[in-house]
């Protein structure tokens, strides 16, 4: 890999853009450090709903064939926390440290997706005067509902009927169809309990394995595993419950603290529960009641049933059914807040899925009167499917096979930014360098050197066809 292309990998993988901090520092240094010595002006298009750390970046350059339709280069800037940074162990604890070790750079958003937009830059450099108008957009807020997206869409910037290349690890495949995303939080409310006397307490670990939500299978939930280790010991007064830092990502940990009763001094035992010795400093006051306890996990349980046997399985998919992941749960003296997400195929309508969550919450507010039950709806994103024959398609393949790289085809579980595009009448695909699956939203996420100089001679072709 060329010097400088590496070197803008790792500065723009040391560029913190965690969803929540915002993406203005990262867009401000692609503007006038990446971009504006190639001759390229970016302008940074604050949020109108998120404040001013969130921004896109928006570029513009004029091709010579005015009669073609224009091309929309995509790529998010944001990440997902990195999680634990211990659990970094190949960029030495520190997940914005990137690490090359042969073919593999680490680091976060190395494959999610910020060496996507290294190669679109690199390639419009290398390509001189495009044959199309680009309009090449860095978006924030993907990791929390595609907002950033939502919002260029809204203003009316880009043009109906552009070829969309939504930015997103495929192994430089080209993606024709993904899944939709639905982010609801459930609020088990009570009346606050209170000790009758000081208690000591214990706090408990739950582990599991962070994976992307779209493909729960690969990971090992750690809330539900906490849910269900709890429910199964009854004797035990939960005091607070907090596990997960995305919804969009398995857990990995959940933490329960315990109130140590004498008479009822068995530990829970389960294989992912690690006890973490040592009594907390304060002593509780509050608990939650063993009715809400099980009531998460009841809920818990009926959402996988429901996510199996939901609508006609769509070969392709990882997983070809509606997926569903836990990702956040806390605790507060009377409330507890579970936060999870559905991913339906493209052929599963939003509503149907939405009906089947309101009539699980519904028989769980009937099982448990005493409890107060709601449920919001956070975000809806779309899926979208391609037509395989569409101008968009046949662009890709054509700037694949110019590039000597595989002409393959696919489908995603994962929900993108395409939906978004596609419902403002524009025309995507999905495409970029790295592997998904397994790789991103965990610990260790790297992409591929060979196959971001892939993705730099795919745009190359592509911005010349």
């Amino acid at each position: 890999m060329d010097a400088t292309v590496l070197s803008w990998c790792k500065r723009l993988i040391a560029s913190r853009s965690v969803t929540s901090e915002g993406t203005r520092a990262i867009a401000a240094m692609c503007a006038s450090e990446l971009l504006a010595p190639l001759g390229i002006e970016a302008r940074l298009i604050p949020s109108a709903h998120e404040g001013p750390a969130q921004v896109n970046l928006l570029a513009t350059v004029k091709g010579f064939d005015r009669a073609a339709p224009p091309i929309v280069l995509n790529t998010h800037l944001d990440t997902v926390p990195p999680g634990d940074h211990a659990s970094w162990s190949e960029c030495g604890g520190d997940p914005f440290a990137a690490t090359v070790r042969g073919d593999r750079i680490y680091g976060l958003g190395a494959a999610d997706t910020k060496l996507d937009f290294v190669a679109k830059v690199m390639a419009l450099a290398a390509c001189g005067t495009p044959r199309r108008d680009v309009y090449l957009v860095g978006t924030f807020g993907e990791e929390h509902g595609l907002v950033g997206a939502k919002e260029i869409a809204a203003a009316g910037i880009l043009p109906a009927g552009a070829l969309a290349f939504v930015g997103e690890p495929s192994h430089l495949e080209v993606i024709t169809a993904h899944k939709g995303l639905m982010v609801f939080e459930l609020n088990v409310s009570f009346k606050p309990r209170r000790f009758d006397h000081p208690c000591a307490a214990t706090r408990i670990v739950f582990e599991g394995r962070a994976a992307h939500s779209s493909t729960p299978a690969l990971g090992r939930n750690a809330i539900c595993s906490a849910l269900a280790a709890l429910v199964a010991h009854p004797p035990r007064v939960v005091v607070s419950i907090a596990g997960g830092d995305a919804v969009n990502r398995v857990p990995a940990r959940c933490e329960a603290v315990i109130a140590n009763d004498p008479s009822h001094s068995e530990m829970i035992i389960d294989e992912s529960a690690i006890d973490v010795k040592g009594e907390i400093p304060a002593a509780p006051r509050h608990y939650i009641p063993p009715q809400a306890i099980a009531a998460l996990a009841q809920f818990a349980a009926a959402l996988q049933e429901f996510a199996d046997r939901a609508g006609t399985p769509e070969p392709g998919y990882a997983a070809p059914t509606l997926t569903c992941n836990p990702g956040v749960i806390r605790s507060a003296d009377d409330s507890v807040t579970l936060e999870f997400e559905l991913r339906p195929p493209s052929a599963l309508g939003l509503d149907v899925v939405r009906a089947g969550v309101a009539k699980i919450v519904a028989r769980l507010a009937q099982d448990a009167p005493r409890l107060e039950i709601g449920l919001i709806e956070r975000r809806a994103n779309p899926g979208f499917r391609s037509s395989f024959e569409g101008e968009t398609v046949e662009l890709a393949m054509a700037a694949l096979a110019r590039a000597g790289l595989r002409l393959e085809s696919g489908v995603k579980a994962g929900c993108t930014e395409a939906g978004v595009y596609a419902a403002a009448r524009l025309r995507p695909v999905v495409v970029g360098p790295g592997p998904s699956t397994g790789v991103i939203h965990a610990p260790n996420e790297y992409n591929l050197l060979t196959e971001v100089d892939g993705a730099i001679r795919f745009y190359r072709e592509l911005l010349q066809l």
